[in-house]
């Protein structure tokens, strides 16, 4: 996947070295280009200099085949701006922007833009918003084997028995409908509406990220 970061911070460094081990293309945006220090020697992906919502720079950055965009520089105005332009004029698939104060997160996300406030756990969460759209990691079980995630119901499984997902590689342990969290009983079925809450081992991982991708 082509991803596109403005700000080499150390979220949006952290975020490039992470996606670049992880096979992606990335290149990589910033008005100092000391900056790019942080990406250290090991960095495969490219570094372009400029300012983050530049058409120009974002052109020679090559946005217009990004498939994903995140705006990690130290400004929320210039993370909105570039988050835009890239959602609204190159029509980046999918796009994340992060933001210092959290007041503003309910005035931005009423645009459209998903956005991320915690800068602990900014990368992470971030590379999972554009890797994994529509998927939520919220618990790690174990080591790492199993996990507990949230995510949209699937096209594929509306109407499935919530009991057997994925033929049984999966089990849906709370479905939230029309506001309301509930567990699943024997015989209900999964609405396009739902939010499910399922626990699954981490090796079935990749088939449900491709039933998501495919809804």
């Amino acid at each position: 996947m082509n991803i596109l970061i403005v700000g080499c911070g150390r979220v949006g460094a952290e975020l490039a070295v992470s996606a670049s081990q992880m096979g992606h293309d990335v290149t990589m945006v910033d008005m100092n280009a000391n900056a790019f220090d942080r990406l250290g020697p090991g960095f495969k992906g490219r570094t372009v200099q400029g300012i983050s919502f530049d058409r120009v720079v974002l052109q020679r950055a090559g946005i217009e085949s990004a498939k994903a965009f995140a705006a990690c520089t130290s400004s929320d105005n210039a993370n909105i701006v570039a988050a835009k332009i890239a959602r609204d004029i190159y029509q980046v698939p999918n796009v994340v922007a992060r933001i210092y104060n959290p007041d503003r997160r309910e005035v931005y996300e009423r645009l459209g833009l998903q956005t991320v406030a915690s800068s602990s756990w900014g990368a992470q969460r971030i590379q999972q918003l554009l890797l994994h759209p529509g998927l939520i990691d919220m618990e790690m079980i174990g080591h790492g084997e199993v996990k507990l995630l949230e995510a949209k119901v699937p096209a594929a499984w509306v109407g499935e028995p919530a009991s057997s997902v994925m033929g049984g590689q999966a089990i849906v342990c709370a479905i939230t409908r029309a506001g309301r969290a509930f567990i699943p009983k024997p015989g209900d079925t999964l609405r396009a509406s739902d939010l499910i809450y399922l626990s699954i081992s981490t090796d079935s991982l990749p088939q449900l990220e491709a039933a998501l991708q495919a809804a």
